[in-house]
């Protein structure tokens, strides 16, 4: 079987895209992807099971959300006559479109009217992000007009994926028609993300910190970074890695706290690195940090997949409390500090520094706790909503007990609302 998808980013940087082509490599099935274009990029390419076409349009972070609609519309013109071209030639019995922004569900318009299925991948939640990076009200004609398009888009798509169960509930909560919604999380890939040691690193000379993927405002990394020069009063062989791109500016004003406070030596910004080269250097490190500031998007919806691949490789983490989080993991299974308390941060990881068996204890802890929603097992989610629009008759135990949970959820969210 021959799919489609759509995804408004980079292909094969986007983990989840990448994961999910994987999967259905695993099955000897193949996909015609379309994606943004980097400079020097192929327009095609192969990427084993992945033919990838490539749309020359850019993704620029941190604009204003009018450049960002023009950004949007672009890819989705591009986006609709190239899927619409591929669809002639192949006649894909599903196309899978991944959010943001969730009005590209619709270039899977023709399609559609041939009989094609259509698998909506939400990604985010988009009403709460504009909320979080433009202070929107949630009672403005913007919030509504998203939270509008957000409905349409589920009741188009035959069927709906997104990340974390917070993500579905909320949905739950304005739209019924959100209970087509499957959770398949982003749990790391073993083929990857599989250690090799059986615990945490022990610590001989230098203490590393390390963090990778995105460098957003919207994460507080002056926080980490003021919470470093904190913690490396206690212990000089502080070291801090991180890896990632994002905002060009706020990079740049972290760099320049860096120099203020001669810090540049030990605190080291690097290029975004493939995804099977980010485990090894997982390895490397002794703590991992997750900054996030507490708004109504993070707090609500947002589960760190960098959070999920440092407990795979058995190092400890330090992270900003949120609800999301803490819906998923107890206080003894990561550090967690108030997201704007520098102080706190630090003395989390002086505690986990001088107490090698508490990290160790942390580790155990938090691969515990994460053992019911690994790659397997979410894998096997994927495949079963696939399976179901290609109309197979397939039934597992895993999907009876998706089921139960789903009817679980929906109940009590019902009794909330009367």
């Amino acid at each position: 079987m021959k799919m489609a998808m759509v995804v408004h980013s980079y292909y094969p940087a986007d983990v989840r895209v990448r994961r999910e082509c994987d999967a259905l490599s695993d099955r000897g099935e193949s996909v015609d992807l379309i994606c943004l274009q980097k400079t020097g990029e192929a327009a095609t390419e192969v990427i084993d099971n992945v033919t990838v076409y490539r749309l020359p349009v850019q993704h620029h972070r941190g604009q204003g959300p009018v450049a960002y609609i023009v950004e949007y519309l672009n890819f989705f013109i591009r986006a609709f006559f190239c899927l619409t071209r591929l669809y002639m030639r192949n006649r894909y019995p599903i196309v899978q479109v991944h959010n943001m922004p969730d009005f590209l569900v619709f270039t899977t318009l023709v399609p559609k009217l041939f009989g094609a299925k259509i698998l909506l991948d939400m990604h985010d939640i988009t009403p709460e992000l504009f909320v979080s990076l433009y202070g929107i009200s949630e009672k403005s004609i913007t919030f509504k007009m998203l939270c509008f398009a957000e409905r349409l888009s589920l009741a188009y798509a035959n069927a709906v994926l997104t990340v974390n169960q917070n993500i579905r509930d909320l949905f739950l909560t304005r739209n019924p028609i959100a209970r087509k919604i499957e959770v398949v999380m982003n749990a790391p890939d073993p083929r990857y993300f599989t250690p090799t040691r059986s615990g945490a690193l022990p610590i001989n000379g230098a203490v590393r910190l390390f963090h990778h993927g995105q460098i957003l405002r919207r994460y507080s990394f002056e926080v980490a970074l003021e919470g470093f020069q904190i913690a490396k009063q206690h212990i000089p062989q502080l070291e801090f890695d991180l890896y990632g791109d994002g905002e060009e500016q706020y990079i740049s004003e972290l760099q320049a706290y860096l120099q203020k406070h001669n810090l540049q030596d030990c605190v080291r910004f690097h290029d975004r690195v493939p995804v099977d080269q980010v485990p090894n250097l997982i390895e490397q490190a002794h703590i991992g940090i997750v900054p996030c500031k507490k708004d109504i998007f993070v707090d609500k919806v947002m589960l760190p997949v960098r959070l999920l691949e440092y407990i795979a490789m058995n190092i400890p983490t330090v992270i900003s409390r949120v609800g999301t989080v803490e819906s998923y993991f107890k206080d003894d299974e990561v550090a967690y500090y108030p997201h704007d308390d520098a102080k706190a941060l630090a003395d989390q990881i002086i505690d986990l520094y001088q107490n090698p068996h508490k990290r160790q204890m942390q580790i155990e802890k938090a691969k515990q706790a994460f053992q019911n929603h690994t790659w397997e097992r979410q894998k096997e989610r994927y495949y079963a909503v696939i399976d179901a629009l290609l109309g197979r008759k397939t039934q597992t135990k895993m999907t009876n007990c998706i089921t139960v949970q789903h009817n679980k959820v929906e109940n009590t969210l019902e009794k909330i609302n009367t």
